[in-house]
């Protein structure tokens, strides 16, 4: 039979709590109705707690009795983080790590006709299971797509299809793909493996079919070679795309077939000029992505990560990082269809600031010699699925390790050097067609272990010239609620494009939800993905396009509502962004915020919460005059919008959802209520300094003795390059942090005044202390408890050397 694969995303019931042996009981009818992607959060408001725990999900599969005897299985996408399955009754799998895709084996455990699907997921932090830090929020539950897949005993594996491009030209260019076939019957077989690529439409090229023998109950690689005459070369500005399908035939019949697109194209780090993408230069300049948003949290569709795409695209910018874990596999091929490089990552990633064993500010790598072997696997396991599951995309052109991983304890930081090592080793085996990059590795040696270097922060100023392919992975210049200001202010001297740094990825796309208090609002956008004014700033710089003209204070007369499409599927993988204007008698919006309620009045839409969502200053949903969110449907038909804001007549929409309905549903669902209790992150006196190893900025560093040594225990000293009055030194908790102490080691005793400030928004300061020329070398300063975002040490006469400064 050739496999069928259908969305299963549509139909599930949903609990808060573990509930032991429920896998074994009928259906309960009080739990929830909850539609796929789900996540433990909704409705989310970027609050930085998140629900710690179980959730439960369940649902009636229908197997047709003519599939028995095929492979039948359920690929999820991605689940958070831990999850067992169970078909009645039975443990089907068990999966761990809450990034990458991977498949449950029902073949066994299913009948003819409704069977009953539990699956059982967690959130536990867990100190074997990779991400141990990070600043993200790391909420549980089913928040990508599953799929029901059947397929023939004799059969392409899952993802069984790899397709390589060897050699390149513009002349000419050789395709290599190995085809993965497995042989479940219980007898040996012969089958015979083959290949047509097209373009996009017609056959193009095929490959030399290979007849293979197949013991019982085994699986063999076969490989295939072709060519393409004068090919078409994948580039964001034409991103063209070769069409692959593979098939195995056995006994005279083909049993099975898949298709991956992939495109063509050669590229280059160079140590010294840069990036080449075909052979020409290309200057990279793009933005790190988070997956979350808006009211759904972490379960996003399809076509919220399209529209994600398409703004990058639209500012311009030609690469996004994926930070920092395995993006859903459509990521990958909305980059390569819109044509913007994409910088994989996997989620060996730390955090700076209070390290707490028990929670996500957890040293990157385990203090706990016991946790070490089932730790570092996991992130094994994750590169294997992650460059599985994308390794045909031509978007892609690193995988990168991780993000910050010197921020592990030091007594086990050459334990995770080592395991970077072998990560990157380990990736080069799996995909020798791409470069291993280390993200975020300005610190502790790191840059060094990959391929590529990337330096986060202040690490664009602290390496120059390093001697190997670098890039700037993470700069700042953009903090805040609401519009914000326009032009942009770059730090730690990025706006230089030096000609041996490959290029520069902004920090970051769009807001994002963390367990961090003070951070996610760095983005050109906001949560809800509306355009701060600095997004229109980078697609002036990038693309020459003047700005709209921005909203001004009036009072509004009327709403404006509209969505950005007219129809929506009713399989979860789509959705319509909502968007609510408030506008004067001309029809121009103004800047008058107030309250929206939007309601479906029609048809089975939801919003986050279920049929109505509330837009509103206090969840920072409406600025300027304007909110937005996303709206999906399970259910076929029209859809009635209505936004209304107290004064003003209401404004409706009328969608169309298409595609079918799950039997037995219709619209009256009986939803989740918000999380039972949201968790506050465990708090405990900060044995660590909040400033070590963070980004540091100076009015000037002598060489050799840069802002860095001050927050790197054991380092050399900062020294300024001036002996001038008005120098300083100002290290970035990058987060804000409430502070009560700061300790400074000078290099000798102070003969010159200093002073020490503090900035909630990183860059107004307030005095907290001053000090006249005289006293000890090392000095502690206790004040009342404020809120910081960064620090600076100033020196109103002359510049002292510092060994250290801690923040408590």
């Amino acid at each position: 039979m050739i496999r069928e694969q259908r969305f299963v995303n549509d139909g599930w019931t949903f609990d808060y709590g573990d509930h032991p042996g429920a896998e074994l009981e009928p259906p309960d009818p009080q739990w929830y109705d909850v539609g796929l992607p789900h996540s433990f959060e909704q409705p989310d408001y970027r609050e930085h707690r998140i629900y710690v725990g179980h959730g439960c999900y369940r649902r009636t599969l229908a197997i047709d009795e003519s599939w028995l005897g095929s492979w039948i299985a359920l690929e999820f996408l991605g689940v958070f983080q831990v999850c067992e399955v169970f078909v009645n009754g039975r443990k089907a799998g068990r999966h761990e790590g809450g990034y990458t895709p991977f498949t449950v084996d029902l073949s066994e455990v299913v009948t003819a006709g409704a069977n009953e699907v539990f699956v059982r997921v967690d959130n536990l932090w867990n100190p074997r299971l990779a991400p141990r830090g990070g600043d993200y929020s790391f909420a549980g539950g089913i928040y990508r797509d599953v799929s029901l897949i059947v397929a023939d005993r004799v059969r392409i594996d899952w993802y069984g299809v790899g397709v390589t491009t060897p050699e390149v030209s513009r002349e000419r260019a050789t395709v290599e793909a190995v085809v993965e076939v497995v042989n479940d019957e219980p007898h040996a077989v012969e089958v015979t493996v083959a290949a047509v690529i097209a373009d996009p439409d017609r056959a193009v090229a095929t490959m030399a079919p290979v007849r293979r023998h197949i013991p019982a109950r085994s699986r063999i690689l076969v490989e295939l070679e072709g060519a393409l005459e004068k090919p078409l070369l994948w580039h964001p500005d034409h991103p063209h795309r070769y069409r692959l399908t593979a098939s195995v035939s056995a006994d005279g019949s083909v049993r099975d077939s898949q298709q991956t697109a992939f495109g063509v194209r050669w590229f280059e780090f160079t140590a010294d000029r840069g990036f080449f993408l075909n052979g020409e230069h290309l200057d990279l300049h793009g933005a790190n992505v988070h997956q979350n948003r808006g009211g759904w949290g972490d379960a996003g569709t399809r076509s919220s990560i399209r529209r994600d795409v398409a703004m990058i695209k639209e500012l311009g910018m030609n690469i996004i990082r994926g930070s920092h874990y395995p993006h859903h596999p459509f990521f990958a091929e909305e980059c390569d269809r819109q044509g913007v490089l994409f910088w994989s990552e996997l989620h060996f990633w730390g955090v700076g600031g209070e390290d707490v064993e028990g929670y996500w500010f957890a040293s990157a790598y385990p203090v706990h010699e016991e946790d070490e072997p089932e730790f570092e696997e996991s992130l094994r396991r994750a590169l294997r699925e992650m460059i599985r599951t994308q390794r045909n995309h031509p978007s892609i052109i690193t995988w990168s390790i991780g993000n910050e991983a010197f921020f592990s304890e030091d007594r086990v930081t050459d334990k995770a050097k080592a395991l970077t090592v072998e990560l990157v080793a380990l990736s080069k085996e799996l995909d020798p067609t791409r470069p291993a990059a280390v993200g975020g590795a300005q610190r502790k040696g790191f840059d060094v272990l990959g391929d590529i270097a990337g330096y986060n922060g202040d690490g664009a100023e602290l390496y120059h010239d390093p001697g190997f392919p670098s890039v700037v992975s993470e700069y700042h210049g953009v903090l805040g609620n609401g519009p914000g200001e326009y032009e942009v202010a770059w730090e730690h001297g990025v706006e230089v494009d030096y000609p041996w740094r490959a290029g520069k990825i902004f920090w970051c796309a769009f807001h994002y939800k963390t367990v961090a208090p003070g951070s996610g609002l760095m983005g050109l956008a906001d949560y809800f993905r509306r355009p701060k004014r600095a997004y229109y700033w980078y697609r002036e710089l990038l693309r020459g396009i003047a700005p709209p003209a921005f909203p001004q204070p009036g009072t509004a007369a009327g709403i404006r509502l509209r969505a950005d499409t007219a129809t929506i599927p009713t399989d979860g993988t789509g959705d319509a962004r909502i968007e609510v204007e408030l506008v004067d008698e001309r029809g121009v919006r103004v800047a008058d915020d107030r309250t929206i309620e939007l309601r479906v009045v029609e048809g089975g839409g939801l919003f986050p919460s279920g049929p109505g969502f509330t837009l509103s200053p206090e969840t920072n949903s409406v600025w300027d005059g304007a909110g937005a969110i996303e709206m999906r449907s399970y259910l076929p038909g029209p859809q009635r919008i209505r936004a209304e804001v107290e004064g003003l007549p209401p404004a409706e929409i009328v969608l169309t959802a298409t595609g079918p309905a799950t039997p037995g549903r219709g619209p009256e669902r009986r939803l989740p209520p918000p999380a039972p209790f949201l968790a506050e992150p465990p708090s405990v006196p900060g044995f660590m300094s909040l400033a070590a190893y963070r980004p540091v900025k100076t009015s000037s560093t002598a060489p050799g003795h840069t802002g860095g040594n001050a927050t790197e225990p054991g380092a050399s000293t900062w020294r300024a390059a001036r002996r001038e009055p008005g120098e300083w030194i100002a290290p970035s908790l990058e987060y804000q942090y409430p502070v009560n102490r700061i300790e400074i080691d000078f290099a000798e005793p102070p003969t010159h005044p200093w002073t020490v400030e503090t900035a909630a928004d990183g860059r107004t300061f307030t005095q907290v202390h001053r000090s006249g020329p005289g006293g000890e070398r090392s000095v502690r300063i206790e004040f009342a408890t404020r809120t910081a975002l960064a620090v600076r040490v100033s020196f109103p006469e002359q510049p002292i050397d510092i060994e250290e400064i801690r923040v408590h």
